[in-house]
């Protein structure tokens, strides 16, 4: 969507996102809690499913400058201990880059990105091995917990999704990034991995605050949506997170010229 020649595509979705940036101004949120999927960057070796950012700087791409992440490291030191001691297996990195999983929502959301009160946590939804999506919604469930007694507005975030087919190699053992030819191939194939109908019923679902739809939802269906539809798994920590509150405001548009369904739900828990 920042590609220069593909960035006067998605009207519809951007004037929904410049509306969101609106309503969180009006929020003023004392912390922001953002869920996001890594494109084996930093999980290019060691792919734990759930990570707790300690310290971080952004990755430069897609138009992302370099800055660094507004972190409490003592918040997120105590996250971490709470996450460990209720049985989820919880990793922390310092001094990490992260890509545009995180940074781009950031930065669209943000006029000042490094100023932005963060507890981040990316997300292994890419590669070997991806966990079932129900231990998403355990994660999410228990960060919400964690930060129930927060004393101040918290804004949760949940980056990626929804259908599409991104060049990465399925999530195996062995494989690594694309070629410079594997991934024209698989471009020239993305637009037929987007499924509006399936993305809407996401959308619909969480206008109704229907939790039930993420936990019953299979891995083959997921599947169907391409690979980068695993990346719902960060859209359902972050609904968890914030109590499965019903969504009051959505969009979507299907960007084939994207190669994806991009999709908002809003609401206040």
């Amino acid at each position: 969507m920042t590609l220069p020649n593909l960035a006067d595509y998605g009207s519809e979705f951007r004037k929904s996102l410049l509306s969101v940036k609106a309503r969180i101004e009006d929020f003023a949120p004392d912390l922001v809690v953002i869920f996001a999927p890594d494109h084996l960057n930093m999980f290019e070796r060691i792919r734990p499913p759930f990570t707790t950012i300690i310290s971080a700087t952004s990755l430069e791409e897609f138009s992302v400058p370099k800055f660094g992440f507004n972190i409490d490291v003592d918040l997120a030191a105590r996250v971490c201990d709470y996450l460990a001691s209720n049985d989820i297996d919880i990793a922390a990195a310092e001094d990490v880059e992260i890509d545009h999983g995180l940074t781009l929502t950031l930065t669209e959301l943000f006029d000042k990105p490094s100023t932005v009160p963060l507890l981040a946590f990316v997300m292994n939804v890419i590669g070997f091995p991806v966990s079932p999506l129900r231990r998403s919604l355990v994660f999410g469930s228990a960060v919400g917990s964690f930060l129930s007694d927060f004393e101040g507005s918290v804004l949760f975030i949940g980056t990626g999704g929804l259908s599409h087919n991104p060049p990465f190699p399925d999530p195996v053992p062995g494989e690594k990034k694309f070629t410079p030819e594997q991934r024209r191939l698989s471009l020239a194939n993305a637009v037929k991995w987007i499924d509006t109908e399936w993305d809407c019923e996401l959308l619909e679902q969480m206008t109704h605050g229907n939790s039930k739809w993420f936990y019953n939802l299979t891995q083959a269906e997921i599947s169907k949506r391409g690979g980068g539809a695993n990346e719902i798994r960060v859209w359902a920590s972050c609904w968890a997170a914030d109590g499965f509150a019903p969504a009051t405001f959505t969009a979507y548009e299907s960007v084939p010229e994207w190669i994806t369904g991009m999709g908002i739900a809003y609401g206040i828990g």
